[in-house]
């Protein structure tokens, strides 16, 4: 009987990397399907919304399905918190602030349906994202230096990223600190945006997935920084610099972050600030080279 039930056991622990593996590999052919899309069609107004929403919620089902291995993918409950407040907020900065016709702009169906999934993700976690001690402050340590890593990988790629803004008006007068400011602003939205959509896919559950499997860390850095850079082919004709140099460098810095602190809350945040500064930092030195 003893025999029998570790057979059991052992399949069981079989068929459930199965599914994870199978949740993992559906999140990443959705990324490239999309970037496919933006590849052969520019811009179709269904892609953002169906990727999004998808995205969300394929992460939502593979948090639940590894609940209770979580931390084998870099994902601790303050991963969690993130991942529940910043993709609702997203919707609501695409309502207000950015004024835009976004299909996820609240309170359209897409983004109800982020409100929805955000709202299951809760109800599923409630127990253990409210019990004392939930977040630790190490976690907040790490988020602090996710936040100087966010701003280093900037201040790197704000020189080559200044020769692929729009060229400013010569006879314009700039405020620094306005254009600073709204940079500052697009931060929450980028973690929703950015951070929540590839930050668990790329460097949580593929990483511990690879890991399980006995990669080493440091083939897995570099793997997937490469799958990362593949998932912005789109870039390779209208922003080279980006393509070859900006995104790899961004993945392996957000890579290492997540290496050293075994959380993605660090890359998460590193990925909104650079994501939200690292344009506006180009604009700024592409202005001062005038």
């Amino acid at each position: 009987m003893a025999i029998v039930s570790e057979t059991q056991k052992t399949q069981t622990v079989s068929g459930h990397r199965w599914v994870t593996l199978g949740l993992i590999l559906a999140l990443l052919i959705l990324r490239y399907l999309v970037t496919a899309s933006q590849m052969a069609f520019s811009s179709v107004s269904w892609v953002a919304p169906t990727y999004e929403v998808g995205t969300y919620l394929l992460t939502a089902i593979l948090l639940i399905w590894e609940s209770h291995s979580l931390p084998d993918y870099h994902i601790t409950n303050f991963v969690i918190w993130l991942v529940i407040l910043f993709k609702p907020l997203e919707t609501i900065y695409l309502s207000n602030l950015a004024r835009l016709n976004s299909p996820l702009a609240f309170p359209k169906i897409p983004g109800l349906l982020i409100w929805l999934i955000a709202l299951g993700l809760l109800w599923h976690f409630r127990t253990r994202l409210f019990t004392k001690g939930a977040v630790q402050k190490q976690d907040l340590r790490w988020v602090l230096l996710g936040a100087l890593g966010g701003l280093v990988a900037v201040l790197i790629i704000a020189y080559p990223m200044s020769f692929q803004v729009s060229p400013p008006d010569p006879r314009g007068k700039y405020s620094v600190l306005s254009v600073l400011i709204n940079g500052l602003k697009t931060i929450p939205y980028q973690i929703g945006y950015a951070a929540v959509s590839e930050e668990p896919v790329f460097r949580g559950f593929l990483w511990g997935y690879l890991r399980k499997n006995g990669w080493r860390d440091v083939w897995i850095w570099l793997f997937q920084a490469g799958l990362f850079s593949l998932a912005h082919l789109y870039y390779i004709n209208t922003a080279p610099i980006s393509f070859w140099f900006i995104v790899p460098l961004l993945a392996l810095v957000q890579g290492w972050l997540v290496w050293r602190s075994r959380s993605i809350a660090t890359s998460m945040v590193a990925h909104g600030v650079a994501n939200g500064l690292g344009y506006t930092m180009g604009y700024l030195v592409a202005i001062f080279r005038l």
